[in-house]
């Protein structure tokens, strides 16, 4: 594997927007840890058990930073923070992270995410730079990741966070991203980007991790294993936003709203069965 330096990373994202690694993952270093991700992906977190949650046609893995110790290092990769940190040119913090599969039927929207989130699909987006770094866990046939190369530079500017209806715009500028297992991308979270939609196929699963400047908003709670923690060094412990508060929730949408609005869709379908039966 060549991998290159921090700096160069971060050149070429300043220039392109992305940079691709493409066998950043060794397959040694993948099946250290994806049993136990495949594992969870095979459950529903119900109670105790832990596995995942799934919101319309995606898997989120829950407590990903406790799934394995593998997973708590490859967040905490001192290249990719280096990277992170070459390219904010300040200090960073993980400000949202996650395993996730992508399912069939995915249809993605083109959007940018230098944004804070303000409550239940609410979002305010924000000046500020950063990375977020897709790997990719699984092979890629389909539901590839794709990126407007250079919309970097100006996306921002409109402060526009869905771009679906303006695809004629960018078409042509499109970056598709089918790569193997292992392979690493790094791009500024304020460029369009989305998976490319498929209607049938096998789940992909990549990883995710959003690179933020310490001055901006934490993000999401992040939860850890004490037992993974005890060589951790005081720029992990920055990454890991040690004695700050999350200022977002966890994503997917919380448990109880979720419930909540699976009781009344539930209650909407007995009174209309029962208005039928009573005409």
């Amino acid at each position: 594997m060549n991998v290159p330096k921090a700096k160069e990373v971060a050149e070429q994202i300043k220039d392109q927007g992305y940079c691709l690694i493409p066998d950043f993952l060794s397959r040694k270093r993948l099946d250290s840890f994806m049993p136990e991700v495949h594992r969870r992906f095979d459950r529903l977190s119900y109670n105790g058990t832990i596995g995942h949650v799934q919101a319309g046609t995606q898997k989120y893995l829950q407590h990903t930073l406790m799934a394995h110790k593998g997973i708590l290092d490859l967040y905490l990769d001192p290249f990719l923070i280096d990277c992170a940190e070459a390219y904010s040119e300040t200090t960073v913090h993980l400000q949202d992270y996650r395993i996730y599969q992508n399912l069939e039927g995915c249809k993605m929207h083109w959007h940018v995410d230098n944004k804070q989130p303000t409550g239940e699909g609410q979002s305010e987006l924000l000046d500020h730079k950063g990375l977020i770094i897709i790997m990719y866990l699984s092979d890629s046939p389909h539901g590839s990741f794709q990126f407007v190369s250079k919309s970097h530079e100006w996306a921002w500017k409109e402060k526009v966070e869905d771009w679906e209806t303006r695809e004629h715009e960018f078409e042509k500028d499109v970056v598709t991203f089918e790569e193997s297992a292992g392979a690493c991308i790094l791009y500024d979270f304020r460029g369009i980007h989305r998976a490319k939609p498929f209607d049938r196929g096998d789940p992909r699963t990549a990883f995710f991790a959003q690179y933020s400047p310490t001055a901006s908003p934490t993000g999401e709670p992040i939860y850890v294993d004490a037992g993974m923690l005890d060589d951790l060094t005081d720029k992990q412990k920055q990454v890991l936003r040690f004695g700050r508060p999350a200022s977002a929730k966890t994503w997917p949408v919380p448990a109880d709203h979720i419930h909540e609005t699976a009781m009344k869709s539930f209650g909407n379908k007995v009174k209309r069965k029962l208005k039928n039966l009573l005409g």
